[in-house]
């Protein structure tokens, strides 16, 4: 297994993660911490998300990066860009209807960033779990195969709350 981090950068009102190895639940804290952080500035012209280091990403995940593209666009009207040079993450991209809420390429952005790397939150199993559900359902309200896919996920973890 190849540890997981997420790198972040910005320049000018443009901000920037970057995935790298496998991303994977444990990091959903850390991923919505940031999240919350870009929610308060008062411009965002653009969001990168880089994805050409990313080797797996998990169900969860993709949860808070979707739903970090919905409140991008609700707050700043930014579509975020994913770059996928990884075939087999486009796909998944694909399959989950990230292509209606980002714009997904295959090219790493030319512009050189200085990343640092989001040191990594823990938080207790029950915020956790909750933060999995949230992630799960904002992917179910992307598609109707997402729904099918997570329903039977989100109940059971519903019924350990």
């Amino acid at each position: 297994m190849s540890a997981g981090k997420i790198l972040a950068a910005e320049y000018r009102n443009m901000a920037m993660l970057k995935f790298v190895g496998e991303v994977r639940v444990v990091m959903s804290s850390t991923l919505d911490n940031y999240c919350n952080t870009l929610y308060r500035r008062g411009i965002l012209d653009a969001m990168v998300v880089d994805m050409s280091e990313t080797l797996s990403i998990d169900s969860t995940a993709l949860g808070m990066l979707a739903k970090m593209s919905i409140q991008l666009r609700n707050r700043f009207n930014v579509m975020p860009t994913i770059v996928s040079p990884n075939a087999d993450i486009t796909k998944i991209l694909r399959s989950m209807s990230f292509d209606a809420i980002c714009d997904i390429v295959s090219s790493v952005p030319k512009q050189q960033m200085q990343f640092s790397e989001l040191r990594l939150r823990t938080e207790s199993e029950e915020t956790v779990r909750d933060k999995v559900i949230d992630a799960h359902l904002t992917l179910m309200a992307m598609s109707e195969q997402n729904r099918l896919e997570f329903q039977d996920l989100v109940s059971a973890l519903k019924q350990q709350s």
